[in-house]
């Protein structure tokens, strides 16, 4: 069998500090790098679902989560005027992990890198791959500052522009975009905002979601050009304007906009690369691996159950590293492809209502049916891949 005893990990996100940390936890040398100078990530929050909550368990950090973030366990979906079509409970988690605890995603990351440096995880930042040459006996990879080092294994989660991902299967494999994209703002949490919000619109769905007990963000997804560049001085008003048909919070929300609003605007642009994920000793994970719609917000979930399967199933040690490598890829290609199918369907029904009659119809459709929806997929979800 081959022996994993040094590995490089590739991207510092969600799903890369998790790979390291159950490498090194279990004695493998790592090596980590990430191509930002330092850990200042960009974005906003992270709703975290119970099952990525039991992998930061196994790892030893949910306690610090749990008191960083705001943990619920249902979400409600309303109309634009924040009138109530449906609630649900998620069907997930235990008594010791809640349903979700969703928290600022800087803070998710400084946990995860505390955890790492912890395991003794050599950290490089500022630096990038620039060449794999992977022999039999090992990858020999030279770094962009002029260093090579021998791995056995090197662990792709470097985004959804990811280098190890063009390495592997060249441009065959890219995020496309849906032509729809999300706007996001942190604002202070009302007291009444208690879990995940959907405002269903028409041409447009809004919502939000509590951070911590003085914290929430604000998120609306809509159609957008797959082009589209908008500067960033415009992005009050383009998000305000955007926000026009929404009524409560919403609205309140919408007034208070200004130049100094820390506004995030990303395109949404799913990928879902088919297994197997690797060729040789690399092999991905995370969003180098597959992106979503937010709707579930499985991404970080996913790409941290990416993480930690991947250094059990490495560290198994009974059967050869190319059987191990695929047997990583097939139990991971066939959860991320049922996030996949799911969010996208969910984000095009929420999507093709255009009209005031087509919110009647949706409305109605959602009161009968959305909680049950949502129940198959917290069935999925919750079974424990720890």
């Amino acid at each position: 069998m081959s022996k994993i005893r040094r590995v490089l990990v590739v991207g510092g996100g969600v799903g890369g500090l998790t790979a390291a940390t159950a490498f090194a936890q279990r004695g493998v040398e790592v090596l980590l790098i990430e191509r930002r100078p330092a850990f200042d990530v960009p974005g906003v929050g992270l709703g975290q679902p119970a099952n990525a909550l039991h992998i930061y368990d196994a790892l030893g950090v949910l306690p610090q989560i749990l008191a960083s973030g705001f943990a619920y366990d249902r979400m409600w979906i309303f109309d634009p005027s924040r009138e109530p079509i449906v609630e649900h409970k998620f069907l997930m988690g235990d008594v010791r992990v809640p349903a979700v605890c969703a928290l600022s995603r800087l803070r998710l990351h400084e946990i995860l890198l505390t955890a790492a440096l912890r395991a003794k995880v050599a950290v490089r930042t500022g630096v990038t791959v620039s060449q794999i040459d992977d022999g039999g006996s090992g990858a020999s990879v030279k770094f962009s500052d002029g260093q090579t080092e021998t791995f056995d294994l090197v662990a792709g989660f470097d985004g959804i522009r990811s280098a190890t991902r063009a390495y592997l299967f060249g441009s065959a494999f890219a995020p496309r975009p849906s032509g729809y994209g999300g706007w996001r703002v942190q604002v202070p949490r009302r007291e009444d905002v208690r879990g995940m919000e959907f405002l269903q619109g028409i041409g447009s769905k809004t919502g939000a979601m509590p951070l911590a007990d003085n914290l929430m963000y604000v998120f609306h997804i809509r159609a957008e050009a797959p082009d589209a560049v908008f500067p960033r001085e415009d992005y009050a008003d383009l998000f305000r304007r955007r926000l026009s048909g929404y009524g409560s919070y919403v609205a309140e929300v919408a007034a208070a906009l200004n130049e100094k609003s820390d506004i995030v605007y990303s395109p949404i642009e799913p990928l879902l690369v088919p297994w197997p994920w690797f060729r040789g000793r690399v092999v991905l994970g995370g969003d180098a691996a597959h992106t979503f719609p937010p709707h579930l917000t499985q991404g970080a979930a996913m790409a941290a159950e990416d993480g930690y399967v991947l250094a059990r199933e490495m560290l198994a040690d009974d059967a050869p590293l190319e059987t191990r490598l695929m047997r990583y890829s097939q139990m991971r290609y066939a959860r991320c492809a049922f996030v996949y199918a799911f969010s996208y369907q969910w984000m095009l029904d929420e999507q093709s209502v255009r009209t005031a009659a087509d919110l009647a119809a949706a409305r109605v459709e959602l009161a009968t049916n959305a909680s049950t929806r949502i129940a198959a997929s917290d069935r999925i979800l919750d079974s424990q891949v720890v």
